[in-house]
């Protein structure tokens, strides 16, 4: 076993735990997993990745943020356990989801990358032989995801259902070829669902897109990888997201407040980056300006309802708005459609009436 600071670094004081000496050569994916306070999920995240069934080998980086619980304990127990597939990276400090990600993926030395963060596991043990299928096969394709579900917490339990899909209320089209206009829409492209060749990572991190003040990471890749590639799709539930009650989306309007003025500054550099890509979607910060006005309004933070209010209506025409809107109506009507035919055969079954 080793520990040894970041390339380049010179007296950084993170350190990586890993036997060189049992890790493959040249393994074929590398899975980076980040995790900060997942100590009651970790050993599931990493369970979902060992079942894996492939004919190539892989590597696991786990990146642990300096956690308050036991985390790390939990994944330098792993790498004990499995020397030949798991390495640690974790340092005294905790550094944010951006560069505690990109530390992960400066140590990858697969082909390609996989994603699964430390709160949310893999449910298949074909995942990573299935997409690197789909990528190889197929050059104009640049990224890979799956279909998933969503773990909920009841009554102290976790439960998911696989029959329960995220995908069965997504339209085709927007789920594979050319998503650069729609990429946004939050039921695609799931982190823990994603596979990209390294070179386009690599592509995204010169570009200086990818940066530690961004609050998020999955958005970046997103938007750059669709905006020069098209997406490959597997039609299998490999994936289970943990709805955190801690997340971001789930800590309250002004935290949501903070997080969408973030995604209106991405957006500045996306458009700067691709300003010659003809048609750049308009989509994505038309959805983040409305929402970042109804938050606003549910914080009472009225800087940012004129902020809001100044986005609709300088960059957007009356005819984009309306395209706008029915854009991101097309993609949720499918999942809307549902729930009200669900909820018409519930008031049936209890007597209701239409």
């Amino acid at each position: 076993m080793i520990e040894r600071a970041p390339i380049d670094a010179p007296g950084n004081e993170e350190l990586e735990v890993s036997d060189g000496a049992m890790l493959p050569q040249s393994p074929v994916v590398s899975v980076l997993m980040i995790t900060y306070n997942h100590g009651e999920y970790l050993a599931e995240a990493i369970e979902g990745v060992l079942a894996q069934q492939c004919d190539f080998p892989f590597e696991l980086i786990i990146g642990e943020d300096a956690s308050a619980d036991h985390t790390l304990q939990v994944a330098l127990d792993y790498q004990r356990r499995y020397p030949g597939i798991v390495r640690v990276v974790h340092g005294p400090r905790n550094v944010g989801i951006n560069a505690n990600g990109l530390r992960v993926y400066q140590r990858a030395r697969g082909k390609y990358l996989a994603f699964c963060e430390g709160d949310d596991f893999w449910c298949a043990p074909g995942k990573l032989a299935g997409q690197v299928a789909l990528l190889e096969a197929d050059e104009t394709i640049g990224i890979v995801h799956t279909d998933w579900t969503k773990a909920v917490n009841t009554d102290g339990r976790w439960r998911y259902d696989r029959a329960n899909s995220v995908h069965r209320r997504v339209a085709g089209r927007f789920l594979r070829g050319d998503l650069s206009g729609t990429w946004h829409f939050p039921k695609i492209l799931r982190t823990c669902t994603v596979m990209v060749p390294r070179t386009i990572f690599q592509a995204m991190v010169d570009s200086g897109l990818y940066r530690p003040e961004f609050r998020f990471g999955d958005s970046i890749l997103n938007a750059f990888v669709t905006a020069q590639w098209n997406v490959g799709y597997l039609p299998d539930v490999t994936a289970v997201y943990r709805v955190s009650p801690n997340s971001a989306l789930r800590s309250g309007a002004a935290e949501r407040v903070t997080l969408y003025r973030s995604c209106l500054a991405f957006d500045d550099e996306a458009r700067h980056l691709f300003h010659s890509r003809t048609g750049y979607a308009p989509g994505y910060r038309w959805e983040i300006a409305v929402s970042l006005l109804f938050w606003g309004m549910r914080a009472r933070d009225w800087s940012a309802v004129r902020q809001a209010l100044r986005e609709i209506r300088s960059r957007f025409t009356s005819r984009e708005n309306l395209a706008c809107l029915a854009t991101a109506v097309a993609m949720r009507w499918p999942a809307f459609h549902g729930r009200l035919r669900k909820g018409s055969e519930r008031g049936l079954m209890d007597g209701g009436s239409q």
